[in-house]
């Protein structure tokens, strides 16, 4: 049972935490503005950086399969590490393929969250308020899909970085918004 007293009234987030955020969320922020400024690099760097945790995965992965060996799934996991290990050195040795393929990955993961939520949001709209924030994120994401379609294969040297470069930006913004978090529990 936890004993501490916790009130109902106190701030949510306590100020030695909010400050510690905020330092964070700079850092964040900073991050995001270098890669907006500098797509293609920042797609260059996370490029390598998926290329070798891939491998890293993979060959950590092999000899976790090859220490499982008396259970007769070993060959299942060998067969996916391997895959995952050979995977990641196709993307170290050729990264302009790599930045393709990730790129081709996202923009269809935005075509369909863009598909899927204006469904949901239309769907909804009878029974929920706020329908149409579903339907204007899911225009979003398809005018983001449509975007990188449209340029490709030009958009596959930047896309990476600057939405990268975004969702460090947001997350910094947020945290160093956090410090201001002196609102009361209702």
């Amino acid at each position: 049972m936890n004993t501490k007293n916790h009130s109902l009234d106190g701030p949510i987030i306590e100020p030695e935490l909010s400050q510690r955020l905020a330092i964070v969320g700079w850092v964040f922020a900073a991050i995001g503005v270098i890669a907006i400024v500098l797509p293609v690099a920042a797609t260059v760097v996370a490029e390598a950086l998926i290329a070798w945790m891939l491998t890293l995965w993979g060959v950590v992965g092999l000899w976790f399969a090859w220490e499982m060996r008396p259970a007769p799934e070993w060959r299942y996991a060998a067969t996916a590490f391997g895959l995952t290990l050979l995977l990641g050195l196709t993307f170290a040795l050729f990264p302009r393929v790599s930045i393709e393929t990730l790129t081709i990955v996202m923009m269809l993961a935005f075509l369909m969250e863009g598909v899927v939520s204006i469904l949901l949001g239309l769907r909804t709209s009878d029974r929920v308020s706020n329908w149409g924030w579903l339907v204007l994120s899911g225009a979003c994401s398809l005018v983001v899909g449509f975007i990188i379609l449209l340029g490709w294969p030009g958009t596959a040297a930047w896309t990476l970085g600057l939405l990268m470069g975004l969702n460090f930006l947001s997350t910094g913004v947020a945290l160093i918004m956090l410090k201001n978090a002196t609102h009361k529990a209702v």
